[in-house]
C-alpha cells in the first residue's frame, strides 16, 4: 500500500503565512538583524508559544522564506529543460518585485544572516546546475571552485543591481550576468554553450 502525503492543515499554512506577511514587512523597515521575535509576534498577532510550535527561532523562519523561494526557483528552472542557469532570470523577476526588502536585506553589509542564508541557496542552485552540465574526466574540484565563483558573481551582481538603484530590469540584468559568466565556465568546465 503506497503512503500519501496528507494535506497540511489550514490552520497551520494560515500561521505561517501570518509569521512570514509580518517578517516581509518587518524586513522592510527594520532589515532583518534588528527585528525580534517580540517584533513578528506583535505584527503578526501570533502568540509565542505558537510561533514555537513552528519556528526554533526568528532565523529557522527566515530558512522557511529562503527555502519556499528556493522550491520556486527549482521549478522555474524545471519548466526551462536545457537552459543554463534557469532559475536566475526568475530570481532577478522575483527581487525585482520585492525590491524594497532586498534594499533593506541584500545591501547593507550588516544584514548577515540574510546573506548567508541566500548565498547558501544560490550555492545549492548553481552547484546543482553545474553538476549537471560538466563534461566528464572534470573534477570536483573544478565544479567546486567554479560554483564558488558563479555565487561570489551572481552576489555581487545582485547587490550592485539593488545598491546602484539601476534601472535595468531583470531580463537584462540576467542576460548580462550570463555573458559575463558563460565563457569562464564553458573553458573551465567544458560545457556547450
Amino acid at each position: 500500500m503506497c503512503a500519501t502525503k496528507s494535506k497540511p492543515d489550514r490552520r497551520v499554512q494560515r500561521t505561517r503565512e501570518l509569521l512570514l506577511d509580518a517578517l516581509f514587512a518587518l524586513m522592510i523597515k527594520r532589515g532583518y538583524e534588528r527585528l525580534t521575535i517580540q517584533d513578528l509576534l506583535d505584527r503578526s498577532g501570533v502568540g509565542r508559544a505558537t510561533f514555537y510550535a513552528h519556528f526554533k527561532s526568528k532565523d529557522d523562519l527566515l530558512a522557511s522564506s529562503v527555502a519556499r523561494l528556493r522550491g520556486t526557483l527549482e521549478q522555474a528552472r524545471q519548466t526551462r529543460p536545457g537552459q543554463r542557469m534557469g532559475f536566475t532570470l526568475p530570481l532577478f523577476q522575483h527581487m525585482a518585485s520585492l525590491r524594497s526588502i532586498y534594499l533593506m536585506t541584500v545591501v547593507p553589509e550588516s544584514e548577515v544572516s540574510v546573506q548567508q542564508h541566500f548565498r547558501r541557496m544560490l550555492r545549492d542552485l548553481v552547484r546543482d546546475d553545474l553538476a549537471t552540465r560538466r563534461c566528464a574526466g572534470r573534477d570536483d574540484a573544478s565544479v567546486d571552485l567554479a560554483t564558488h565563483y558563479v555565487v561570489g558573481a551572481l552576489w555581487s551582481t545582485i547587490v550592485w543591481w539593488m545598491d546602484s538603484a539601476s534601472t535595468l530590469p531583470p531580463e537584462r540584468i540576467n542576460a548580462v550576468f550570463q555573458r559575463l559568466t558563460f565563457p569562464g565556465l564553458d573553458v573551465t568546465l567544458g560545457q556547450a554553450a
